[in-house]
């Protein structure tokens, strides 16, 4: 037919999905309103006359022969030699103008179907036909008079009805498609099509309850109708009703064992429920399908991903790649397995087949990467970052990690010069110039972090990182603490629940000698922070402050198992032990 009958998922055009049935009474061989016999004349006619409608009952067969067999233009010329011998047949006219339309020859299309009309200007197919091709051509006005002429002539037709009210969803015009569906409802309420496609149309607005009525009462009338059982579904899904779009895929499923839509959707669903295992049993059977093996195995691997069962991820990522070895992105993520297999080697070796023109190639580079800042293999993990911010020069989280490299081998110099070298390209980004800072920190150059830090509010008054940065900074220093505590409280009401900014509230508290302040805010942090042992010595400090010397004890010692190698902490721990045993 003229028009596919896919569609994607929603904000797509509006297409007729069973467009082929509807239009099945107007194929060569159906003759459904035709005004050519589809039987020999008997004989009772003039004999020139009945001579030539013979002949033009063999060419027509002979047609009707060679389009099954695919000889286009065989059939073409027989379909000629019919309309020669039989001028008035309107339904040869349009069997011929079909096949043009299969051709793409819209100028032939026309000109038969215009012949077709004016040998019988009550003939349907014609007009459907050329309603078609002028919906094809975005010639609108034209289309819907061809359609409601077919309509005019053939009230008790429903294709006329749903080709004109497709024509109207396609074009968002939701409410006269929905009028027109409405008309043929009125002559025929258990149309299975009006009401599943006046249900696409409720999808389609996000009126969901509507279009579960409509897809419902398209079941009811046949309960075998696959389509409408997928739409209701998702009418389910959409309308966040999760568990009857279970209930409706698992009855179509019961009824089409063999629907491959309807156990891939409700091997989602289950996903989204976090049912995993049932999920599995939709895909196995899915794997077992030509069409659907490959991603139904892919999701299987991820599956099993999910759930920790690394053996059988690799398993199913290593049988698709042993039959298709250029899906890249599997490989990758079979590199992922064996890297959360702690496989490292294995998982480098996967990264690495992956060329450099392919979709996933910069995260397999990344992922590289970080295997080899795992191996101790520096050189190698800073030269493929490089490599990699070649293809994402402004990407900041690339700059992150190799800082980040840069810093655990050791070369804090190199780092800043990599951050300084992305801010050349980007001046104005805060995120770089924070990191520049952190690295002055890094390197004890007290005022350049500052400086930078301050850059970065300029930049984003709002970042919230940056003002604690600079608010802790002076704590830590001891000074300027009213500005300190105005630059945390800016920072605390831009992130209320960050552990580290009301850490730093407490410790400015802490400096100023307001030691019940420090400890109320300190005891927040550590809810926030159980395993920060600066945050926990923090409140070790402000208890010893407000003399509770157990509870100093106890935060110290809490804060020592979570860093052993902290001397200070050893020391403060001692200090208080000998105080502790020498007290009445």
């Amino acid at each position: 037919m003229i028009r596919s009958t896919n569609r994607t998922r929603r904000n797509s055009a509006f297409l007729p999905v069973v467009l082929l049935a509807l239009m099945a009474s107007c194929t060569p061989t159906s003759g459904a309103y035709g005004s050519f016999p589809l039987t020999p004349p008997d004989g009772g006619e003039h004999e020139t006359q009945a001579r030539g409608r013979r002949d033009a009952y063999y060419y027509f067969t002979a047609a009707q022969l060679h389009l099954n067999r695919g000889e286009i233009e065989k059939a073409i010329e027989n379909y000629k030699m019919a309309i020669e011998n039989d001028p008035s047949s309107a339904l040869l006219y349009t069997d011929l103008a079909h096949i043009y339309i299969r051709k793409g020859n819209n100028d032939l299309a026309f000109k038969y179907l215009k012949r077709a009309v004016e040998a019988d200007d009550s003939y349907v197919p014609a007009y459907l036909y050329l309603g078609e091709l002028h919906t094809m051509l975005k010639q609108t006005a034209e289309a819907v008079e061809m359609y409601r002429k077919a309509i005019a002539l053939a009230p008790e037709d429903s294709k006329p009805y749903i080709l004109l009210g497709n024509l109207y969803a396609s074009q968002k015009s939701y409410d006269k498609a929905v009028e027109v569906y409405g008309e043929l409802v009125r002559i025929k309420p258990d149309s299975i099509m009006a009401h599943y496609y006046l249900g696409r149309i409720e999808s389609e607005r996000g009126r969901y309850e509507e279009a579960i009525r409509h897809y419902g009462k398209a079941i009811d009338i046949n309960p075998s109708f696959a389509a409408a059982y997928f739409e209701l579904g998702l009418a389910y899904e959409f309308a966040g009703k999760l568990d009857k779009a279970v209930e409706t895929y698992r009855t179509a499923v019961r009824l089409m064992p063999h629907n491959i839509n309807l156990r891939n959707r409700l091997g989602h669903i289950y996903i989204q429920l976090n049912e995993l295992d049932k999920a599995l049993e939709e895909f196995k059977v899915l794997k077992k399908h030509r069409n659907t093996g490959i991603d139904a195995g892919v999701k299987m691997g991820l599956i099993y991903f999910e759930q920790k069962r690394y053996d059988e991820a690799a398993r199913e990522f290593e049988e698709i790649l042993a039959v298709h070895p250029e899906l890249h992105k599997v490989r990758y993520y079979l590199g992922t397995v064996y890297e959360e297999k702690g496989d490292l080697e294995g998982a480098a070796a996967q990264f690495a087949r992956i060329p450099a023109d392919d979709s996933i190639y910069v995260d397999a580079k990344i992922r590289l990467a970080f295997i080899y800042e795992r191996q101790g293999r520096y050189d190698d993990a800073i030269n493929g970052i490089k490599d990699t911010l070649e293809i994402r020069r402004d990407d900041e989280e690339l700059y992150r990690l190799l800082v980040s490299v840069y810093k655990k081998a050791g070369r804090i110099t190199e780092a800043m010069e990599a951050v300084q070298q992305a801010l050349e390209r980007s001046p104005g980004n805060p995120e770089l110039h924070f990191m520049l800072g952190v690295l002055y920190d890094d390197a004890g150059m007290d005022d350049k972090t500052l400086a930078e830090m301050h850059k970065v509010i300029e930049i984003d008054p709002d970042h919230a990182n940056a003002l604690n940065y600079i608010g802790y900074t002076y704590a830590e220093k001891g000074i300027r603490l009213d500005e300190a505590e105005k630059y945390i409280l800016r920072a605390l009401s831009i992130k209320p629940e960050s552990g580290h900014i009301i850490d730093s509230l407490g410790w400015v508290y802490f400096k100023k000698g307001e030691y019940s302040k420090a400890v109320t805010e300190l005891e927040r942090a550590v809810k926030y922070l159980p395993n920060d042992a600066v945050v926990m010595e923090h409140l070790g400090d402000a208890y010893l402050m407000r003399s509770s010397k157990e509870k100093a004890i106890e935060a110290y010692r809490k804060a020592r198992e979570l860093a052993p190698e902290n001397s200070s902490l050893k020391s403060k721990i001692e200090k208080l032990e000998r105080e502790l045993a020498i007290s009445p």
